[in-house]
């Protein structure tokens, strides 16, 4: 039995970083098993399925048990689509250093042209894990829609931008005490916006059903 009033309070706030504390700590362990390169993306896709349970309202889930399966069931196909991103932005990279060869009216236009695609690059990259968890698609359809959804939410991807941002100057500053808590921070921000976005489409979805 969980004690009530102030003294309940503290024992949920202090319960739910056990629980972060307990998620990072499986983000590590599982991205090690991986080693590394290949642990990194499912590992971060089992975080994502456990946030969104939480955030749901499912909090009593059994943690361990759903990040393993998550992890196991989509090891293999989490790290093609971390391998299809990292492809473009390897790309991405390789036109940006291309630029400065270049000069005069050629130079406007691969910038032009690389601006566009870091641009979709970047709202696809931002909304498709949280479309991963959250959606049973097809393959490809992932990425259609991870694009589409960002794009219609595009404020939703500047302000997830802008609190990346903020995060990433806390762990310059305080690389320990965030450090802690760095995948459940980013995975709770991540899914906390675009789980508002989800709703708001689905919502609409409805209405112009009927």
């Amino acid at each position: 039995m969980k004690p009530d009033g102030m003294t309940g309070k503290i024992y949920q706030v202090l319960e739910l970083f056990m629980k972060i504390a307990y998620l990072n700590l499986l983000w590590m362990l599982f991205t090690l098993l991986g080693f590394g390169i290949f642990g990194v993306v499912p590992a971060s896709v089992a975080l994502l399925a456990v946030v969104r349970k939480w955030l749901m309202k499912d909090t009593d889930i059994p943690i361990f048990t759903l990040y393993f399966r998550t992890y196991k069931n989509q090891f293999i196909q989490s790290n093609i689509f971390g391998l299809i991103f990292a492809f473009a932005f390897i790309i991405l990279y390789i036109n940006y250093s291309y630029l400065f060869v270049e000069s005069g009216l050629l130079q406007v236009i691969l910038t032009i042209g690389l601006i566009l695609n870091s641009i979709i690059f970047l709202v696809t990259f931002i909304y498709f894990f949280p479309v991963y968890v959250h959606y049973n698609l097809r393959f490809l359809e992932y990425l259609k829609h991870s694009f589409l959804m960002g794009m219609i939410n595009i404020h939703f991807v500047l302000l997830l931008s802008f609190i990346f941002v903020i995060i990433y100057h806390l762990f310059i500053y305080f690389p320990v005490y965030v450090g802690l808590f760095l995948p459940s921070m980013i995975g709770l921000t991540l899914m906390s916006i675009t789980l508002i976005s989800f709703n708001i489409f689905e919502k609409k979805r409805v209405r112009l059903g009927k």
